[in-house]
């Protein structure tokens, strides 16, 4: 599964900050060997929080984040746990195992150990498992490669022992619930229990169990009463799978962590001994936790991650048949488009209305309240529906159990339920929320919203009603209603999208309207370039990524660079500070802290194989994977025996990785400069009768409103923008800073006309990476004498400047500028009727302070 942009800046700072914190760990270890060389005691600064110091000094957290919360586990050492935040609909599942593959690899070296994954609820953990344990399944694929092929997924109550987390990667999947100290689940994974022998020593041996409590002192043990043997109190420790969580110390991935911040489940986790702990939430508290990244919703939106805008229709005095009937009616016609998408594209999906009801099961059937018999009996009798396209899925009834829901065969249209689907399921083919519930409308709608958000195959279709989604709700005025949305958006990590929520009122229908250009630029022909590729006979076509940039590259030249010069010791398991329970030793059973061998399998054997699927992403090409890979280490055999290759192989691969990235990224760049140079990429319009190659400016387009919509306004005279290439304009496509981005320009004297460019629907630029870029605003500026210039306009948060993405851009934008000033005409270019000297883009940023530090910035650029 390819990943989005946002998600390898996530990981892409997590690499970074593990890096740190290596590193803060490293020289305190260091620190410890020297003083104790030196027979000096002194207390060294916690290197956990240090290194959380340095990422916030090289800006790798959020600006707003502040100093490091720390979290003190059973043996009273620092855990280092930082959170993702990151939207309902952002791919957190996906982010964790990528992560605990980077954990695994980038800062213990290792490729196997035990993984506690702790989810919040049934239907999460059921979702989870479902992922986890099909190996066909990506996240599952990615564990795969992490571990080399070696996942064994458990549960709660599975056995396995030291052996396994020696040889396999392991990953425990647990209810959050079961890792509290105050309930019934809690005895089953503190109790006794003969499935872990393998971890602890034999029950009479002693001082080994004496030993074994002085090392690790948050054992639980059994209350025995005290004798003499052999001059050494006994203990009894309990062999629960608790202790043994204490005893491996475990990553720890806390999915929603939100969930967790009562003092017995920190408590409880912190006291799992973690060397490391992923904490997964949209709304994390700052103040508890270490906000290493945050996503907004405005990223997964514009990466298609999620359906928007909503259409929330409110039904303050209907009926629920009424309601009922209406979401059916909007469903049928989503039926219908859905069809022909399908007919054009090729791209199945089945719009599933998710019904709300008061009661199920055996719940009492009465006037007063919607029971979801009720609405299966209306459905199937009254509006036509089939009975086996309806399910109800409820505390009693599961009628969705081992339903794929996804899949071309399944005749699920609608879906009853009142509480069983709040949380945790993810089905992108659900497009309308029906709230029938009158009495439990206002928290039916926070919690429920989130189920209709994720976008079908996370990549928009281009029709405008498969690219929304739909509430219809009962027993709420508007107002009412909004806000309550809002509330479920900001709960779901999406704030930041408030402005995308169109509400209507009344049973109101959104009537689709066609909008014209202005009267003064109607008939123009408005071409826009696009970036072109010259092909053999001079013919020209849009530039495609793989085929003119990833197929052209020199593979050949490729090479492991660092061979020559890698220190492998960097990479070596062995020589790493670590504090874990050695379960390589047989009957040793001590915890070593300082110098310990890797609990991975196979160390003295190189797997070559393995090495050469890491890098399939990057270097598509297998055997050209493979002479990386062999040459790499002959040129390492001549340097370090086989053995230390083997030892050191995680680390040294992920190295060869990240070498090769940047040669894959520098000979791109290098090789799209040159055919700008050359003319091959061509960035200039051009002329009949090669004129449909640009993006020519529609002379309508259609937008679905309410007879109500705002209208964007200026801000000083109050009356609606004049500058605009189409009227009317609405605020709802527009969020805060673009609204006042585009006031801005509609007051700017220079400028002809603005055009809001339809994210990801319109016009969009190829460069040498894979991504293309979408930028926000075309404005056309004309000077007296009648000299054309367009100017394109990206906008962005402050927290982004200097970010890789936003320096790419720069560049990116810096060549298309240079490649329209010289570049050469192509076809009849005369016989356009206007074509702008120059072409210039500007990213604007917008401070943090919401100042207005921004505008002189772009006034250069409108009066350049």
């Amino acid at each position: 599964m390819k990943l989005k942009g946002y998600q390898e800046d996530v990981l892409g700072t997590l690499t970074a900050y593990l890096k740190l914190l290596s590193g803060a760990v490293d020289k305190n270890r260091k620190a410890v060997d020297a003083l104790n060389a030196a027979g000096a005691s002194v207390e060294l600064p916690d290197p956990v929080a240090a290194a959380w110091k340095e990422a916030r000094e090289a800006s790798l957290v959020p600006a707003k984040i502040g100093a490091w919360h720390p979290l003190t586990d059973g043996m009273g050492q620092s855990v280092p746990h930082v959170c993702f935040k990151v939207p309902t609909g952002g791919g957190k599942t996906l982010l964790a195992t990528h992560a605990i593959e980077r954990v695994l690899t980038d800062h213990f070296r290792q490729r196997t150990g035990l993984v506690l994954w702790i989810v919040p609820s049934g239907a999460i953990y059921d979702q989870t498992k479902k992922q986890l344990w099909d190996r066909g399944h990506p996240y599952r694929q990615v564990l795969e490669r992490a571990s080399g092929g070696r996942v064994k997924p458990i549960e709660k109550l599975d056995a396995f022992t030291a052996e396994d987390v020696r040889d396999r990667l392991c990953v425990l999947l647990m209810m959050l619930q079961s890792a509290g100290r105050a309930s019934k689940e809690t005895l089953k994974v503190f109790s006794d229990n003969g499935n872990y022998g393998s971890f602890f020593p034999q029950s009479d041996d002693f001082p080994a169990l004496n030993k074994l409590k002085a090392d690790v002192p948050n054992l639980d043990i059994n209350d025995i009463a005290e004798s003499a043997v052999a001059g050494v109190k006994p203990v009894s420790i309990k062999q629960s799978l608790g202790n043994v969580l204490r005893l491996v110390r475990p990553m720890i991935v806390m999915d929603e962590g939100h969930k967790a911040y009562s003092d017995i489940a920190r408590g409880t986790l912190a006291g799992m001994n973690s060397r490391f702990l992923l904490e997964l939430s949209a709304t994390p508290n700052a103040g508890r936790s270490n906000v290493l990244v945050n996503v907004s919703g405005r990223e997964l939106k514009d990466e298609e991650m999620i359906k928007l805008p909503l259409q929330l229709v409110s039904f303050p005095k209907e009926s629920w048949q009424r309601v009922l009937t209406d979401a059916v009616d909007g469903l049928n016609k989503l039926q219908k488009d859905a069809a022909k998408h399908q007919s054009k594209a090729g791209r199945y999906i089945r719009p599933i209305l998710v019904v709300r009801v008061d009661r199920t099961g055996n719940d009492q059937r009465d006037k007063g309240e919607v029971h979801s018999e009720d609405v299966f009996e209306y459905l199937t009798q009254q509006l036509s529906f089939a009975p086996e396209s309806v399910r109800r899925q409820t505390a009693h009834v599961k009628e969705l159990k081992g339903e794929d829901l996804m899949s071309e065969l399944c005749p699920v249209r609608v879906v009853i339920t009142k509480d069983a689907l709040r949380e945790g399921w993810d089905c992108p083919f659900a497009y309308s929320l029906a709230i029938l519930s009158n009495m439990t409308a206002t928290t039916a709608l926070t919690q429920m919203v989130g189920r209709v958000l994720r976008q079908p195959y996370a990549e928009r279709t281009g029709v405008d009603s498969l690219d929304q989604a739909y509430v219809y709700c009962r027993g709420l005025g508007v107002k009412e209603s909004l806000d309550n949305i809002k509330k479920g958006l900001e709960e779901e990590g999406l704030s930041d999208l408030l402005d995308q929520v169109q509400a209507h009122g009344d049973g109101e229908e959104l009537k689709e309207i066609v909008v014209q250009r202005r009267t003064k630029h109607r008939g123009a022909k408005i071409l826009v370039p696009k970036v072109l590729h010259k092909g053999k006979r001079r013919q020209y076509r849009e530039l495609d990524y793989d085929r003119d940039i990833l197929g052209e590259l020199e593979w050949e030249a490729l090479a492991y660079t660092a061979a020559k010069t890698v220190a492998l010791a960097e990479f070596d398991p062995s020589k790493r500070y670590t504090s874990l329970v050695d379960l390589s030793k047989g009957q040793a059973f001590g915890v070593s802290a300082g110098e310990t061998e890797t609990a991975d399998i196979d160390t003295n054997r190189i797997d070559r194989p393995h090495m050469i699927r890491q890098l399939l992403d990057l270097v598509p090409n297998p055997w050209q994977g493979a002479r990386i890979i062999d040459d790499a280490l002959k040129a390492l055999g001549k340097r370090f025996d086989e053995k230390q290759i083997a030892r050191c192989r995680v680390g040294l691969v992920d190295h060869i990785r990240t070498d090769l990235r940047t040669q894959v990224e520098t000979q791109a760049e290098a090789l799209f400069k040159q055919k700008v140079d050359d003319g091959t990429i061509h960035f200039k319009l051009v002329g009949p009768p090669l004129d449909d190659l640009n993006w020519p400016v529609p002379h309508e387009i259609k937008a679905r409103v309410s007879k109500n919509e705002k209208k964007l306004k200026r801000y000083f005279t109050g009356e609606d923008v004049q500058l605009s290439l189409f009227d009317p304009v609405f605020e709802k496509d527009f969020n805060g800073f673009e609204q006042d981005v585009a006031i801005y320009l509609d007051e700017a004297e220079a400028v002809h006309w603005w055009h809001r460019v339809a994210a990801r629907r319109e016009w969009g630029l190829q460069g040498w990476l894979r991504r293309k870029v979408y930028p926000d605003f075309l404005v056309w500026m004309e000077t007296k004498r009648g000299i054309a210039r367009l100017l394109s306009v990206e906008t962005k948060g402050d927290h982004l400047a200097g970010s890789s993405d936003t320096k790419w851009k720069e560049r990116l934008f810096s060549v298309l500028e240079r490649a329209y000033e010289t570049g050469k005409d192509v076809g009849e270019i005369e016989l356009l009727a206007k074509k702008p000297k120059e072409m210039n883009f500007r990213i604007i940023l917008q401070p943090e302070d919401q100042s207005d530090a921004w505008k002189p910035e772009l006034q250069k650029s409108l009066v350049a």
